[in-house]
């Protein structure tokens, strides 16, 4: 740099320096994506979980999180766990120990809080790799552990599984730190009411574990889920607070400021050093440092200084929506501050000034509160339009109430912290006779919000879901953002090109519509989505039609309703015109009520044996509170029975089993047994099919198939070599979530190709005139 600014211009010289830089930041970013050590615990990590034992060093404080509320759609009780951030020391293997390095996630059944950071732990286990996206537009749990440097996680089915065998590998600063977050904890348990602890201790401590998932809801759909991690608000105002004392003439600017910088730092070391409070302590210390050397607290160099720190410590936070989130409105409120100082500058002549001094102190403040809710507002729109493309994209939801909550619920943020931070003040000096007033005002003040939120939740039209903008327009969106601000400052009279190229951007959102609707095919499309055990299959046929059947599996409903819908979406789905409901398994039908939620459904399908003759108000099981739901959302049920056909577009669809009776069975047994015929080409989707059932069905006329989905998950009660001789299928998918070697050997026998979305995830058959043709994800 200092050549090229001799020789040439220090324009040039910035960008060679701005170029080596971003270089490096690569390298970097790449060799902590790649490069693990070659004793690294996830190199004996595995998909499938198997056996181990551990001794690891806890690296943070452990989460609790309490059993969800029992619902009749999950097949599998939640319990309580217990969730610590582990380095791996050892590992046994056989009777020996052989070292070990690397980090992991270990997850108790029960409640293991004794633990604290620095505690070495002996874990017996069962040891798995983080499941990837196994769909198209699926979460992917790998890259964001991997982002991390987190390559395994362990879970242990109790807390007698876990023991401490040495307290001894914290520092005493460390001990230190966990001995205050804990006598925090304890704190606001104890003196604040029950409501108002378990949000008290998410937002000021960063403990989320007193929070159900209907509380998480509820923050979610009203768009105010930041609340519940410490923020840079948080952040911002225990740096603040030794400005308070500099603004009185008590100390120094340099005091204040090394203190400020001494308070943040602890303060984030207490709520765990989670990312949210690192970033958001980094940007604070920066302000604070800037103050020191007499520049702008707050400022675009500030911000980029605090994301070179954050990306330098942990170069794969551009993974997490978050840090993206985070910097983004922090950002925007940069700007919307820094308007509205020359706006007033620009519209307060001297002469306005004046006459505002001689106003009265009530008139001053009452006018200056009224300008503050304005920009207030102002700015809690300009960041919910600036990150709305990312929130939509991301999590797939888009709350309307999000900007006139945020300007109600401030008041009651400013109030929680200051009585936490007063109530944590009197536990810890002993001033037990004025502990109640801050604690009052923490617990009116968590009661409020909370009250607020919940309100707001329940009203229709406060949140909608979405299918969100690609990730190529958010990045678009972001780097057009970046340059309407730089146009702005630099080349004010420049605008028009802000112009076009913002147009130019809203009309690149409806091209890969455009390309869909041009390339369009006849083929009609077969997908089976990777939900573990469990089965949903996606029928989109050539005139844009939507057959959905069954979704479910063993896993909790709302996350096996989030997979669905994400796939839905990446797939260009908005609607689905007929669900089909095989049998009355959860494992068939438990991510339907959030589908109901996400998604528009023409009408349902399914057998008599679905549902209940009668809506007993006394029966709860799963299949009548999913009538029950139908019912509310005005979605029409049809009962179908064997012989039954009928056409969606050019497909026809054909119900082989059962009859309107059924068989003397199971569930299984009665599963309604689908065909659909197109182009000449045949897909056979049999649900949980097994005996009697099997056996009854393959009595009728063989139904040869080019596409099949293996009956009951291709276990071998369903009788893969003898369903395999029936329909001659020559592309078998298994929807299942382990191997099933006996579905594998029987159906190869017989010629087959066998796809597993254990092993393969999302897999799709593309049937046309001309035969099958079939994808996998992976």
């Amino acid at each position: 740099m200092g050549v090229l600014r001799r020789r040439t211009s220090e324009a040039l010289a910035a960008a060679w320096l701005l170029g080596a830089i971003a270089l490096l930041a690569a390298a970097w970013s790449g060799a902590s994506w790649r490069l693990f050590a070659q004793d690294d615990i996830g190199r004996f990590a595995h998909l499938e979980a198997e056996p181990v034992c551990l001794e690891v060093v806890a690296t943070a404080p452990p989460t609790h999180y309490p059993a969800e509320t029992p619902t009749a759609f999950r097949a599998i009780p939640s319990t309580d766990r217990t969730v610590v951030a582990a380095r791996v020391v050892k590992l046994r293997s056989a009777a020996d120990w052989r070292e070990a390095s690397g980090q992991c996630e270990v997850t108790i059944a029960g409640d293991a809080e004794n633990i604290r950071p620095g505690d070495r732990l002996r874990v017996f286990g069962q040891l798995s790799r983080p499941l990837p996206a196994m769909n198209p537009g699926q979460r992917d749990s790998a890259a964001a552990d991997r982002a991390e440097r987190r390559l395994a996680r362990v879970w242990s089915e109790s807390p007698e599984c876990v023991t401490t065998i040495d307290s001894g590998e914290a520092s005493a600063f460390a001990r230190s730190i966990a001995s205050l977050r804990q006598g925090a904890i304890d704190a606001f348990d104890k003196r604040l009411t029950p409501r108002a602890a378990p949000l008290a201790r998410a937002m000021l401590l960063g403990d989320p574990s007193g929070l159900s998932a209907e509380d998480f809801d509820a923050y979610r759909y009203t768009g105010t889920v930041h609340l519940l991690v410490v923020s840079g608000f948080h952040v911002g105002l225990i740096a603040f607070t030794p400005f308070l004392f500099l603004i009185c003439g008590l100390v120094s600017k340099r005091t204040a400021s090394l203190l400020g910088i001494a308070l943040v730092v602890v303060y984030v070391a207490i709520v765990g050093g989670q990312s949210s409070a690192l970033r958001a302590g980094i940007v604070a210390i920066a302000a604070c440092v800037a103050a020191l050397a007499g520049r702008r607290p707050i400022s675009v160099n500030t911000l980029a200084g605090a994301a070179v720190v954050v990306f330098a410590l942990s170069p794969g936070a551009w993974v997490a929506p978050g840090t993206r989130l985070s910097f983004l409105a922090t950002a925007t409120l940069l700007e919307v501050a820094g308007y509205a100082a020359k706006r007033e500058a620009a519209v307060t002549p001297p002469l306005e000034r004046l006459i505002r001094s001689t106003r009265s102190p009530l008139d001053r403040l009452t006018r200056g509160a009224c300008r503050w809710i304005v920009w207030a507002l102002a700015a809690s729109v300009l960041v919910q339009i600036t990150t709305g493309p990312l929130v939509a994209s991301e999590y797939h939801l888009v709350s309307f109430a999000a900007a006139p909550l945020s300007l109600v619920l401030t008041p009651f943020v400013y109030l929680q912290m200051i009585g936490g931070v007063g109530t944590l003040f009197c536990e810890i000096f002993g001033l037990n006779w004025l502990v109640a007033l801050p604690a009052w005002l923490a617990s009116v003040s968590s009661e409020g919000l909370d009250s607020a939120v919940k309100a707001t939740a329940t009203f229709d039209g406060s949140s909608i879901w979405t299918a969100g903008p690609a990730p190529w327009w958010v990045l678009a969106w972001t780097v057009w953002l970046a340059v309407a601000s730089a146009i702005a400052v630099f080349w004010p009279t420049h605008g028009w090109v802000t112009t076009r190229l913002g147009l130019a951007l809203l009309a690149a959102a409806f091209v890969p519509s455009l390309w869909n609707f041009v390339s369009a095919n006849d083929e009609l499309r077969c997908s089976f989505i990777a939900v573990g055990h469990g089965s949903s299959t996606l029928i989109e046929t050539p005139d844009g039609r939507v057959v959905l059947v069954d979704a479910g599996a063993l896993t909790a409903p709302d996350h096996v309703a989030d997979v669905v819908a994400r796939t839905l979406w990446a797939r260009g789905v908005h609607r689905i015109d007929t669900l089909v409901l095989t049998h009355p398994d959860t494992d068939h039908y438990n991510a339907v009520p959030g589908l109901l939620e996400r998604f528009a459904i023409g009408q349902v399908l399914t057998t008599t044996l679905m549902f209940p003759m009668w809506l007993d108000p006394d029966d709860h099981s799963g299949p009548t509170e999913l009538a029950r739901m139908l019912d509310a959302a005005g979605v029409p049920v049809q009962t179908v029975e064997m012989g039954d056909r009928w056409r969606v577009g050019e497909a026809e669809f054909l119900v082989l089993h059962p009859d309107e009776i059924g068989v003397a069975g199971s569930d299984n047994a009665n599963s309604l047994v689908l065909g659909v015929e197109y182009a000449g080409r045949r897909v056979l989707l049999p649900g949980d099919l097994e005996s009697p059932g099997t056996e009854w069905l393959m009595r009728q006329e063989p139904y040869d198939c080019d596409l099949l989905l293996a009956p009951h998950h291709g276990s071998a009660r369903s009788d893969p070599a003898g369903f395999a001789a029936w329909c001659l299928p020559d592309q078998v998918v298994v929807s299942s979530g382990e191997a099933r070697t006996v579905a594998q050997d029987s159906f190869t026998a017989r010629g087959a190709s066998v796809w597993e979305t254990y092993e393969r995830g999302f897999v799709s058959g593309a049937v046309s005139g001309s035969g099958v043709r079939v994808s996998a994800w992976r």
